[in-house]
Protein backbone atom coordinates (compact mmCIF):
# COMPACT_ATOMS: atom_id res chain seq x y z
CA UNK A 1 0.00 0.00 0.00
CA UNK A 2 2.89 2.39 0.67
CA UNK A 3 3.93 2.08 -2.97
CA UNK A 4 0.39 2.79 -4.21
CA UNK A 5 0.21 5.93 -2.07
CA UNK A 6 3.66 6.99 -3.22
CA UNK A 7 2.81 6.69 -6.92
CA UNK A 8 -0.60 8.37 -6.77
CA UNK A 9 0.65 11.92 -6.60
CA UNK A 10 -0.07 15.32 -8.09
CA UNK A 11 2.49 16.64 -10.57
CA UNK A 12 3.20 20.09 -11.86
CA UNK A 13 6.70 20.47 -13.25
CA UNK A 14 8.26 19.88 -16.68
CA UNK A 15 6.10 18.88 -19.66
CA UNK A 16 7.04 17.06 -22.84
CA UNK A 17 4.80 15.91 -25.70
CA UNK A 18 2.53 18.96 -25.87
CA UNK A 19 1.55 22.08 -23.96
CA UNK A 20 0.75 21.70 -20.27
CA UNK A 21 -2.69 23.00 -21.25
CA UNK A 22 -3.13 19.70 -23.07
CA UNK A 23 -2.82 17.69 -19.83
CA UNK A 24 -5.58 19.40 -17.84
CA UNK A 25 -8.69 17.32 -17.15
CA UNK A 26 -9.78 15.45 -20.29
CA UNK A 27 -7.28 17.43 -22.37
CA UNK A 28 -7.55 20.39 -24.69
CA UNK A 29 -10.87 20.42 -26.54
CA UNK A 30 -10.67 20.55 -30.34
CA UNK A 31 -12.95 22.92 -32.28
CA UNK A 32 -11.19 23.16 -35.69
CA UNK A 33 -11.77 19.94 -37.61
CA UNK A 34 -10.97 20.95 -41.19
CA UNK A 35 -8.51 23.19 -43.00
CA UNK A 36 -11.14 25.62 -44.31
CA UNK A 37 -12.46 26.37 -40.80
CA UNK A 38 -8.93 26.67 -39.45
CA UNK A 39 -8.10 29.37 -42.01
CA UNK A 40 -11.12 31.36 -40.82
CA UNK A 41 -10.28 30.76 -37.12
CA UNK A 42 -13.81 29.37 -37.02
CA UNK A 43 -15.35 26.77 -34.78
CA UNK A 44 -17.33 25.64 -37.79
CA UNK A 45 -20.38 27.92 -37.62
CA UNK A 46 -19.81 30.35 -40.53
CA UNK A 47 -19.27 29.23 -44.17
CA UNK A 48 -15.62 28.55 -44.95
CA UNK A 49 -15.49 25.68 -47.46
CA UNK A 50 -17.42 27.43 -50.25
CA UNK A 51 -19.95 30.21 -50.49
CA UNK A 52 -22.79 29.41 -48.03
CA UNK A 53 -21.16 26.09 -47.07
CA UNK A 54 -19.31 25.00 -43.93
CA UNK A 55 -18.19 21.38 -43.66
CA UNK A 56 -18.62 21.61 -39.86
CA UNK A 57 -22.12 23.14 -39.96
CA UNK A 58 -24.73 20.66 -41.29
CA UNK A 59 -27.38 23.37 -41.71
CA UNK A 60 -25.40 24.50 -44.80
CA UNK A 61 -25.05 21.07 -46.42
CA UNK A 62 -28.21 21.49 -48.51
CA UNK A 63 -26.19 23.99 -50.59
CA UNK A 64 -23.76 21.26 -51.67
CA UNK A 65 -23.92 20.60 -55.41
CA UNK A 66 -22.19 17.24 -55.02
CA UNK A 67 -21.72 14.55 -52.41
CA UNK A 68 -18.36 15.07 -50.70
CA UNK A 69 -15.98 12.68 -49.00
CA UNK A 70 -13.48 14.70 -46.97
CA UNK A 71 -10.34 14.01 -44.95
CA UNK A 72 -8.10 16.40 -43.05
CA UNK A 73 -4.55 16.15 -41.79
CA UNK A 74 -3.03 18.52 -39.25
CA UNK A 75 0.22 19.32 -37.51
CA UNK A 76 0.47 21.24 -34.22
CA UNK A 77 3.56 22.79 -32.63
CA UNK A 78 3.86 24.38 -29.19
CA UNK A 79 7.04 26.24 -28.23
CA UNK A 80 8.40 28.48 -25.49
CA UNK A 81 11.83 29.54 -24.29
CA UNK A 82 12.79 26.05 -23.07
CA UNK A 83 11.25 23.52 -25.48
CA UNK A 84 9.44 22.77 -28.71
CA UNK A 85 6.77 20.05 -28.86
CA UNK A 86 4.53 18.86 -31.64
CA UNK A 87 1.96 16.35 -32.81
CA UNK A 88 0.67 15.37 -36.24
CA UNK A 89 -2.11 13.12 -37.50
CA UNK A 90 -5.51 12.77 -39.17
CA UNK A 91 -7.88 15.36 -37.70
CA UNK A 92 -11.24 14.33 -39.22
CA UNK A 93 -13.09 12.38 -41.90
CA UNK A 94 -16.60 13.05 -43.20
CA UNK A 95 -19.18 12.21 -45.83
CA UNK A 96 -22.00 14.68 -46.64
CA UNK A 97 -24.61 14.79 -49.38
CA UNK A 98 -27.49 17.08 -50.26
CA UNK A 99 -30.89 15.49 -50.97
CA UNK A 100 -32.75 17.71 -53.37
CA UNK A 101 -32.52 21.45 -52.69
CA UNK A 102 -33.73 21.51 -49.09
CA UNK A 103 -32.39 18.43 -47.32
CA UNK A 104 -28.96 17.00 -46.54
CA UNK A 105 -27.41 14.19 -44.52
CA UNK A 106 -23.93 13.23 -43.45
CA UNK A 107 -21.74 11.42 -40.93
CA UNK A 108 -18.15 11.52 -39.84
CA UNK A 109 -15.44 11.05 -37.24
CA UNK A 110 -13.60 13.82 -35.38
CA UNK A 111 -11.53 14.24 -32.20
CA UNK A 112 -13.09 16.03 -29.24
CA UNK A 113 -10.29 15.96 -26.65
CA UNK A 114 -6.65 15.06 -27.15
CA UNK A 115 -4.01 14.21 -24.58
CA UNK A 116 -0.35 13.47 -25.29
CA UNK A 117 1.92 14.52 -22.45
CA UNK A 118 4.78 13.64 -20.11
CA UNK A 119 5.23 15.56 -16.86
CA UNK A 120 8.53 15.11 -15.00
CA UNK A 121 9.19 16.38 -11.49
CA UNK A 122 12.56 17.76 -10.46
CA UNK A 123 14.95 15.30 -8.84
CA UNK A 124 15.01 15.57 -5.03
CA UNK A 125 17.14 14.19 -2.20
CA UNK A 126 15.59 11.95 0.43
CA UNK A 127 17.37 11.04 3.70
CA UNK A 128 16.61 7.68 5.29
CA UNK A 129 18.61 6.13 8.18
CA UNK A 130 21.77 8.04 7.33
CA UNK A 131 21.59 7.23 3.63
CA UNK A 132 20.93 9.75 0.85
CA UNK A 133 18.49 8.68 -1.86
CA UNK A 134 17.67 10.52 -5.09
CA UNK A 135 14.03 10.37 -6.12
CA UNK A 136 12.09 11.55 -9.16
CA UNK A 137 8.45 11.30 -10.25
CA UNK A 138 6.80 11.41 -13.66
CA UNK A 139 3.42 10.97 -15.26
CA UNK A 140 2.69 10.41 -18.94
CA UNK A 141 -0.55 9.87 -20.79
CA UNK A 142 -1.70 9.20 -24.32
CA UNK A 143 -5.23 9.05 -25.72
CA UNK A 144 -8.37 11.14 -25.89
CA UNK A 145 -12.09 11.36 -26.61
CA UNK A 146 -13.43 11.10 -30.17
CA UNK A 147 -16.87 11.59 -31.71
CA UNK A 148 -18.71 9.48 -34.27
CA UNK A 149 -21.50 11.73 -35.48
CA UNK A 150 -24.38 11.98 -37.91
CA UNK A 151 -26.47 15.03 -38.89
CA UNK A 152 -29.60 15.81 -40.89
CA UNK A 153 -30.63 19.18 -42.42
CA UNK A 154 -34.20 20.21 -43.27
CA UNK A 155 -36.16 23.46 -43.92
CA UNK A 156 -38.19 25.30 -41.27
CA UNK A 157 -39.53 28.11 -43.49
CA UNK A 158 -38.69 29.53 -46.90
CA UNK A 159 -35.92 31.55 -45.25
CA UNK A 160 -34.75 29.39 -42.33
CA UNK A 161 -33.17 25.95 -42.16
CA UNK A 162 -32.42 23.66 -39.24
CA UNK A 163 -30.03 20.75 -38.67
CA UNK A 164 -29.70 18.27 -35.81
CA UNK A 165 -26.44 16.48 -35.01
CA UNK A 166 -25.93 13.45 -32.74
CA UNK A 167 -22.43 12.68 -31.42
CA UNK A 168 -21.52 9.32 -29.90
CA UNK A 169 -18.40 9.71 -27.73
CA UNK A 170 -15.78 7.01 -27.30
CA UNK A 171 -12.07 6.65 -26.65
CA UNK A 172 -9.49 5.75 -24.02
CA UNK A 173 -6.47 7.09 -22.17
CA UNK A 174 -3.42 5.16 -20.96
CA UNK A 175 -1.39 6.62 -18.10
CA UNK A 176 1.85 5.57 -16.45
CA UNK A 177 2.76 6.94 -13.01
CA UNK A 178 6.45 6.35 -12.31
CA UNK A 179 8.56 6.77 -9.17
CA UNK A 180 12.35 6.31 -9.20
CA UNK A 181 14.60 5.75 -6.18
CA UNK A 182 18.27 5.75 -7.18
CA UNK A 183 18.52 2.88 -9.67
CA UNK A 184 15.11 1.40 -8.89
CA UNK A 185 12.00 2.26 -10.86
CA UNK A 186 8.38 1.68 -9.82
CA UNK A 187 5.34 1.95 -12.11
CA UNK A 188 1.60 1.94 -11.85
CA UNK A 189 -0.45 1.79 -15.05
CA UNK A 190 -3.94 3.22 -15.43
CA UNK A 191 -6.46 3.01 -18.24
CA UNK A 192 -9.62 5.03 -18.78
CA UNK A 193 -12.48 4.05 -21.13
CA UNK A 194 -14.87 6.80 -22.28
CA UNK A 195 -18.53 6.65 -23.36
CA UNK A 196 -21.32 9.21 -23.74
CA UNK A 197 -23.35 11.19 -26.28
CA UNK A 198 -23.98 14.82 -27.22
CA UNK A 199 -26.46 16.71 -29.38
CA UNK A 200 -26.21 19.94 -31.40
CA UNK A 201 -28.89 22.03 -33.10
CA UNK A 202 -28.01 24.44 -35.93
CA UNK A 203 -30.15 27.22 -37.41
CA UNK A 204 -29.62 29.48 -40.42
CA UNK A 205 -31.52 32.41 -41.91
CA UNK A 206 -31.13 34.22 -45.22
CA UNK A 207 -34.00 36.59 -44.48
CA UNK A 208 -31.69 39.60 -44.82
CA UNK A 209 -29.73 38.61 -47.93
CA UNK A 210 -31.76 40.79 -50.33
CA UNK A 211 -30.12 44.01 -49.19
CA UNK A 212 -27.23 45.83 -50.82
CA UNK A 213 -24.89 43.70 -48.74
CA UNK A 214 -26.53 40.25 -48.42
CA UNK A 215 -26.39 38.93 -44.86
CA UNK A 216 -26.79 35.32 -43.69
CA UNK A 217 -27.15 34.48 -40.00
CA UNK A 218 -26.15 31.26 -38.21
CA UNK A 219 -26.90 29.97 -34.71
CA UNK A 220 -26.05 26.79 -32.83
CA UNK A 221 -26.50 25.31 -29.38
CA UNK A 222 -25.71 21.93 -27.90
CA UNK A 223 -25.57 19.83 -24.76
CA UNK A 224 -25.27 16.29 -23.47
CA UNK A 225 -27.73 13.43 -23.96
CA UNK A 226 -25.73 11.02 -21.81
CA UNK A 227 -22.99 12.70 -19.80
CA UNK A 228 -19.53 11.25 -20.33
CA UNK A 229 -18.84 8.16 -18.22
CA UNK A 230 -15.33 6.94 -17.43
CA UNK A 231 -14.35 3.40 -16.45
CA UNK A 232 -11.05 3.78 -14.64
CA UNK A 233 -8.81 0.69 -14.36
CA UNK A 234 -5.90 0.84 -11.86
CA UNK A 235 -3.35 -1.94 -12.21
CA UNK A 236 -1.04 -3.38 -9.58
CA UNK A 237 2.10 -1.27 -8.94
CA UNK A 238 5.34 -3.09 -9.66
CA UNK A 239 9.12 -2.67 -9.58
CA UNK A 240 10.56 -2.56 -13.09
CA UNK A 241 13.63 -4.69 -12.33
CA UNK A 242 15.00 -4.81 -15.90
CA UNK A 243 14.08 -1.13 -16.56
CA UNK A 244 12.37 -1.88 -19.88
CA UNK A 245 9.19 0.06 -19.05
CA UNK A 246 6.98 -3.03 -19.40
CA UNK A 247 5.46 -5.45 -16.93
CA UNK A 248 7.04 -8.88 -17.47
CA UNK A 249 8.16 -11.97 -15.55
CA UNK A 250 11.42 -10.32 -14.43
CA UNK A 251 9.57 -7.69 -12.41
CA UNK A 252 8.41 -7.73 -8.78
CA UNK A 253 5.76 -8.95 -8.18
CA UNK A 254 5.45 -11.24 -11.18
CA UNK A 255 2.35 -10.77 -13.37
CA UNK A 256 1.00 -14.22 -12.45
CA UNK A 257 0.77 -13.33 -8.76
CA UNK A 258 -1.05 -9.98 -8.89
CA UNK A 259 -4.81 -9.46 -8.51
CA UNK A 260 -7.04 -8.10 -11.25
CA UNK A 261 -7.18 -4.36 -11.87
CA UNK A 262 -9.30 -2.19 -9.60
CA UNK A 263 -12.30 -0.73 -11.44
CA UNK A 264 -13.94 2.57 -10.56
CA UNK A 265 -16.78 4.14 -12.56
CA UNK A 266 -17.21 7.91 -12.71
CA UNK A 267 -20.47 9.32 -14.06
CA UNK A 268 -21.36 12.81 -15.29
CA UNK A 269 -17.71 13.70 -15.92
CA UNK A 270 -18.48 15.86 -18.97
CA UNK A 271 -21.78 17.79 -19.34
CA UNK A 272 -21.09 20.62 -21.80
CA UNK A 273 -23.34 23.48 -22.85
CA UNK A 274 -22.43 25.11 -26.16
CA UNK A 275 -23.71 28.31 -27.80
CA UNK A 276 -22.60 29.96 -31.02
CA UNK A 277 -23.52 32.78 -33.38
CA UNK A 278 -22.11 33.98 -36.68
CA UNK A 279 -22.87 36.05 -39.72
CA UNK A 280 -21.67 36.14 -43.32
CA UNK A 281 -21.93 39.45 -45.19
CA UNK A 282 -21.10 39.84 -48.86
CA UNK A 283 -19.01 42.96 -49.41
CA UNK A 284 -17.62 44.59 -52.55
CA UNK A 285 -15.55 42.59 -55.07
CA UNK A 286 -17.20 39.33 -53.92
CA UNK A 287 -15.34 39.42 -50.60
CA UNK A 288 -17.19 37.92 -47.61
CA UNK A 289 -16.90 39.41 -44.12
CA UNK A 290 -17.54 36.85 -41.39
CA UNK A 291 -17.85 37.14 -37.64
CA UNK A 292 -18.25 34.33 -35.14
CA UNK A 293 -18.74 34.13 -31.36
CA UNK A 294 -18.73 30.83 -29.51
CA UNK A 295 -18.98 29.76 -25.87
CA UNK A 296 -18.45 26.28 -24.39
CA UNK A 297 -18.93 25.41 -20.72
CA UNK A 298 -18.53 22.12 -18.84
CA UNK A 299 -20.85 21.42 -15.90
CA UNK A 300 -19.49 17.93 -15.26
CA UNK A 301 -18.26 16.46 -11.97
CA UNK A 302 -14.49 16.12 -11.60
CA UNK A 303 -12.86 13.79 -9.06
CA UNK A 304 -9.44 14.46 -7.55
CA UNK A 305 -8.64 10.73 -7.72
CA UNK A 306 -9.38 10.71 -11.46
CA UNK A 307 -7.54 13.88 -12.55
CA UNK A 308 -4.05 14.44 -11.06
CA UNK A 309 -4.19 18.04 -12.28
CA UNK A 310 -7.69 18.51 -10.88
CA UNK A 311 -7.21 22.16 -9.93
CA UNK A 312 -6.56 23.22 -13.50
CA UNK A 313 -9.11 21.49 -15.70
CA UNK A 314 -10.74 23.73 -18.33
CA UNK A 315 -14.31 24.54 -17.29
CA UNK A 316 -15.15 27.15 -19.94
CA UNK A 317 -13.86 28.32 -23.33
CA UNK A 318 -14.87 31.40 -25.31
CA UNK A 319 -13.73 32.59 -28.72
CA UNK A 320 -14.36 35.51 -31.08
CA UNK A 321 -13.11 35.59 -34.67
CA UNK A 322 -13.30 37.95 -37.62
CA UNK A 323 -12.41 36.77 -41.11
CA UNK A 324 -12.47 37.56 -44.80
CA UNK A 325 -12.90 35.11 -47.65
CA UNK A 326 -13.07 35.30 -51.42
CA UNK A 327 -14.70 32.21 -52.90
CA UNK A 328 -14.44 30.99 -56.46
CA UNK A 329 -17.54 30.99 -58.71
CA UNK A 330 -19.62 27.84 -59.06
CA UNK A 331 -18.34 27.41 -62.64
CA UNK A 332 -14.68 28.31 -63.10
CA UNK A 333 -12.59 27.63 -66.21
CA UNK A 334 -9.40 29.59 -65.57
CA UNK A 335 -7.00 28.46 -62.85
CA UNK A 336 -7.08 31.87 -61.15
CA UNK A 337 -10.86 31.55 -60.81
CA UNK A 338 -10.48 28.21 -59.02
CA UNK A 339 -8.55 29.72 -56.11
CA UNK A 340 -10.21 30.61 -52.81
CA UNK A 341 -8.56 32.93 -50.31
CA UNK A 342 -9.18 33.09 -46.56
CA UNK A 343 -7.77 35.09 -43.66
CA UNK A 344 -8.78 35.86 -40.08
CA UNK A 345 -7.90 37.01 -36.58
CA UNK A 346 -9.18 35.49 -33.34
CA UNK A 347 -9.16 35.78 -29.56
CA UNK A 348 -9.73 32.80 -27.25
CA UNK A 349 -10.08 32.67 -23.48
CA UNK A 350 -10.12 29.46 -21.43
CA UNK A 351 -11.21 29.57 -17.79
CA UNK A 352 -9.66 27.09 -15.37
CA UNK A 353 -11.19 25.63 -12.22
CA UNK A 354 -8.66 27.30 -9.95
CA UNK A 355 -9.08 30.75 -8.35
CA UNK A 356 -10.58 32.09 -11.60
CA UNK A 357 -7.29 31.66 -13.46
CA UNK A 358 -7.66 32.03 -17.23
CA UNK A 359 -5.55 31.31 -20.30
CA UNK A 360 -5.59 33.89 -23.11
CA UNK A 361 -4.82 33.08 -26.73
CA UNK A 362 -4.85 35.33 -29.76
CA UNK A 363 -3.57 34.95 -33.29
CA UNK A 364 -4.05 35.06 -37.04
CA UNK A 365 -4.76 32.50 -39.75
CA UNK A 366 -4.54 32.31 -43.54
CA UNK A 367 -5.64 29.72 -46.06
CA UNK A 368 -5.86 28.80 -49.71
CA UNK A 369 -8.31 26.51 -51.48
CA UNK A 370 -7.90 25.07 -54.98
CA UNK A 371 -10.75 23.53 -56.97
CA UNK A 372 -10.13 20.83 -59.54
CA UNK A 373 -12.12 18.31 -61.55
CA UNK A 374 -15.69 18.21 -62.83
CA UNK A 375 -17.23 17.68 -59.38
CA UNK A 376 -15.47 20.70 -57.86
CA UNK A 377 -13.02 18.60 -55.90
CA UNK A 378 -11.00 20.80 -53.60
CA UNK A 379 -7.76 20.82 -51.66
CA UNK A 380 -7.37 23.33 -48.82
CA UNK A 381 -4.28 24.57 -46.98
CA UNK A 382 -4.39 26.51 -43.74
CA UNK A 383 -1.87 27.96 -41.30
CA UNK A 384 -2.64 29.52 -37.92
CA UNK A 385 -0.24 31.26 -35.53
CA UNK A 386 -1.17 32.15 -31.97
CA UNK A 387 0.30 33.30 -28.67
CA UNK A 388 -0.92 31.79 -25.40
CA UNK A 389 -0.39 33.55 -22.05
CA UNK A 390 -1.43 32.89 -18.46
CA UNK A 391 -0.36 33.32 -14.84
CA UNK A 392 0.45 29.61 -14.55
CA UNK A 393 1.53 28.76 -18.11
CA UNK A 394 4.76 29.97 -19.68
CA UNK A 395 4.17 32.11 -22.73
CA UNK A 396 3.73 29.78 -25.69
CA UNK A 397 3.87 30.21 -29.43
CA UNK A 398 1.33 27.97 -31.19
CA UNK A 399 1.43 26.94 -34.82
CA UNK A 400 -1.21 24.86 -36.58
CA UNK A 401 -0.97 23.58 -40.14
CA UNK A 402 -3.76 21.66 -41.85
CA UNK A 403 -4.44 20.11 -45.26
CA UNK A 404 -7.92 19.07 -46.34
CA UNK A 405 -8.99 17.05 -49.36
CA UNK A 406 -12.61 17.01 -50.57
CA UNK A 407 -13.67 14.63 -53.35
CA UNK A 408 -17.08 15.16 -54.95
CA UNK A 409 -19.48 12.89 -56.79
CA UNK A 410 -23.09 12.99 -58.04
CA UNK A 411 -25.66 11.32 -55.79
CA UNK A 412 -29.47 11.25 -55.85
CA UNK A 413 -29.54 12.45 -59.47
CA UNK A 414 -32.32 11.20 -61.77
CA UNK A 415 -30.71 9.23 -64.58
CA UNK A 416 -31.69 9.56 -68.21
CA UNK A 417 -33.72 6.63 -69.55
CA UNK A 418 -31.84 4.39 -71.95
Amino acid sequence: MWLRRLILFSLMSVLFGQSIHNAYGLGLISFNHNAASLAMSSRGIVPSFNQNISLSNPVTWNNLKFAYLTANYKGDEFSNDSKVNGLTGISSAQFAVSIGENYAWGFGLKPLFNQQYMIVDNQTEFYLEGDTLFTQRSLDGSGGVSSLYTAFCFPLTNKENMAVELDVLFGSLRKDAKFSIDQRSYHQFHRQIYSGSLYKVFLSSDRFNKNKNPLNLYFMFGGSLNALKIKHHSFQPFEDVNLNGYYDSADIPTPSSVPTADLNIYNNVLKPIELGFGFDMLMANKVHLMFEAHSWKDNGDKSASLFPLISYYVKQSQQFSLGFAKFSPAVAFQFSQKLQYRGSVYFRKDFLEYDNVSVDEMGIAIGLGIKFGFANNQIDFAYKYGIRTSEIISNENIQHFSVGLQLGDLWFVKRRPK
